[in-house]
């Protein structure tokens, strides 16, 4: 196996898990206290998966600071994920293709 293919798999890994766990987090930290600004909060927060989180926490953002950049660096983090995935996967699955025959 190859290294460079080595580092590619542990860098999407790394990303994902450590851009989920920011998803993850800033959401569990809107969607509690959306309850408590009506529905007109809480009924976006609930049905948009990720955008509602972020749409509260910025409308709100002197006490969802935190929430808000959690749910963005997370995103952009599954973002770089996707990228060097789609960018760099090709390359690697033609190697392993090449190493077979």
């Amino acid at each position: 196996m190859d290294w460079g293919f080595t580092a590619f798999v542990t860098a999407i890994a790394l990303l994902v898990a450590v851009g989920g766990s920011l998803l993850l987090v800033g959401y569990f930290g809107t969607l509690p206290a959306s309850f408590n600004f009506g529905w007109k909060a809480w009924l976006p927060t609930l049905l948009l998966p990720v955008l509602g989180p972020v749409w509260f926490a910025l409308t709100h953002r002197d006490e969802f600071l935190r929430p808000a950049l959690q749910l963005i660096f997370g995103l952009l983090l599954i973002a770089a994920a996707v990228g060097l995935l789609f960018g760099f996967g090709q390359h690697f699955a033609n190697q392993l293709v090449a190493g077979i025959k």
